[in-house]
């Protein structure tokens, strides 16, 4: 009897200790997300990586990330210590809904191509290689954005504003057992799809990549190239682990709440956030290990800071020295 009846107050004990550390953790993550996404940006854009195509899917999944934090940290930290929530109005109840769900969907499948397109580089197949082109990434990085967004739009109808009550206005899901079907769809296609598929491509490029130590490479392969290509499919291949490691939980969490009515409540809730804020942490880990093992990305990154520095110099010089021709003609 004791074990049944303290079990509420420790479900009670956890929503209520959890709370305000779960606030400060969206807070760390949110400002890490945006840093190291600003940095990764400027590190791929540079010419000894941009010329690659998967580079481009790499710049394509950021946009998703920089979004997400606006509908997920944010809008948690804003309804936890304020009161504020974006999605307190009908037409911000349907987009925040979207895009909560939406931007993840479209970083899954950014990766999905990024390692379909490194497979292609690594392949034997000259038709294959072919398909590793910069024109060819931006074509599919277009039509796999439209064709996602398709399939995520009933997020825009599934979900309505309740303001029956003014003590309770809430943005609500609308539950029918076709609504039950496509989440289950989603469920199946992200949280299950998506992994295999990055799995299957991932160990599909590593045999790739060692079977070619013991082969020519290309003729058109400059050896810069050539060593460029592998680092970007090492750090794919550590962006697919720290995807595995980092989502899994939350897709758990997320299964569980939806599919099952009785762990609906705030003790399961809470669980959730946890989870979630341990999946926002796959968003900026990897920049850490892209910098760590990854030897052009590092000396990229180097390269970009003293840059910076130059034209910080530059620019402190070159007031000092019209003020000396100032002068010397004044004198004049």
């Amino acid at each position: 009897m004791s074990n049944t009846t303290s079990s509420p107050s420790n479900q009670y004990d956890l929503v209520q200790a959890a709370k305000q550390p779960v606030v400060y953790s969206f807070s760390v993550t949110m400002t890490l997300i945006i840093i190291t996404s600003i940095l990764n940006v400027s590190v791929l854009c540079r010419r000894a990586l941009r010329s690659s195509s998967c580079t481009h899917y790499f710049l394509a999944s950021v946009p998703p990330v920089l979004a997400y934090v606006v509908v997920s940290p944010v809008n948690a930290i804003l309804s936890q210590s304020y009161g504020i929530y974006i999605n307190g109005t009908p037409v911000a109840c349907k987009i925040v809904s979207f895009l909560a769900y939406a931007t993840s969907l479209w970083y899954g499948l950014m990766l999905v191509c990024a390692s379909i397109d490194r497979y292609f580089s690594s392949s034997t197949s000259v038709r294959l290689r072919r398909l590793s082109q910069v024109c060819v990434a931006r074509r599919i990085i277009i039509i796999v954005w439209i064709l996602s967004s398709i399939y995520m739009s009933p997020f825009l109808f599934i979900y309505y504003y309740d303001s029956t009550y003014a003590s309770s206005k809430k943005c609500i899901q609308y539950s029918t057992k076709l609504i039950d079907v496509y989440l289950m769809t989603r469920v199946i296609f992200y949280y299950f799809l998506i992994p295999i598929i990055l799995g299957i491509f991932g160990a599909l490029t590593i045999y790739d990549i060692r079977s070619q130590k013991h082969r020519i490479a290309p003729m058109n392969q400059t050896s810069l190239s050539r060593r460029t290509e592998g680092q970007l499919a090492r750090m794919l291949i550590i962006q697919v682990a720290m995807y595995l490691l980092f989502f899994t939980p939350s897709g758990i969490t997320y299964i569980l709440i939806t599919f099952v009515p009785s762990m609906n409540t705030p003790y399961y809730q809470t669980i959730r956030n946890i989870t979630i804020v341990w999946q926002q942490g796959g968003y900026f880990i990897s920049f850490f290990l892209y910098v760590l093992t990854g030897k052009i990305y590092r000396e990229e990154l180097k390269n970009m800071f003293k840059c910076n520095r130059i034209l910080q110099q530059t620019a402190e010089h070159i007031p000092m020295s019209l003020l000396a021709n100032v002068r010397v003609n004044t004198r004049i």
